[in-house]
């Protein structure tokens, strides 16, 4: 039996109007539905995204690794700290020590040495916020955040 969603009466399943309040039952489910599609792929646009960021971060990484004998690079140790209130995913490391994928929720911070630090980082919800700082040898050298849905966070250091 579909529920009228502008009044909640329980129509029969032929009724494409309420028969308590006239409503469009038609229109309704597809109202909804039509929400549930956008939602899934603004999902997927916002992975799509992420992993865009990654690769190029990684494409970055090769480049980077080959300036690595230029002077005034030097290794260091670079602390990651994630603030949030909510869940996340992402993937955090340098050059040297490669980089780690990591899910959570809430505070968490990670250590790694190296020459270059960088940090992608989705929130896995629509609510909440998400910070992700680098920290070169206890010294923050870079910060970025978001509230967006799904926001992504990317950031990057070097020594």
């Amino acid at each position: 039996m579909p529920e009228c969603k502008k009044c909640g009466y329980h129509n029969k399943e032929e009724n494409n109007y309420c028969a308590n309040c006239g409503a469009n039952l038609k229109l309704e489910e597809e109202k909804e539905r039509s929400k549930t599609e956008m939602s899934k792929q603004a999902q997927m646009a916002i992975a799509t995204i992420a992993l865009i960021v990654i690769f190029s971060l990684i494409e970055m990484g090769i480049w980077w690794s080959s300036m690595r004998s230029f002077p005034g690079m030097s290794e260091a140790t670079f602390t990651f700290i994630v603030e949030s209130d909510t869940e996340w995913s992402g993937a955090f490391g340098t050059l040297e020590e490669g980089q780690r994928t990591v899910s959570g929720y809430g505070d968490a911070s990670f250590t790694f040495r190296g020459s270059m630090a960088s940090a992608c980082v989705q929130k896995m919800t629509d609510y909440g916020y998400l910070r992700v700082k680098i920290l070169k040898n206890g010294k923050l050298v870079a910060s970025q955040s978001t509230s967006s849905p799904y926001g992504v966070v990317t950031v990057s250091a070097i020594s």
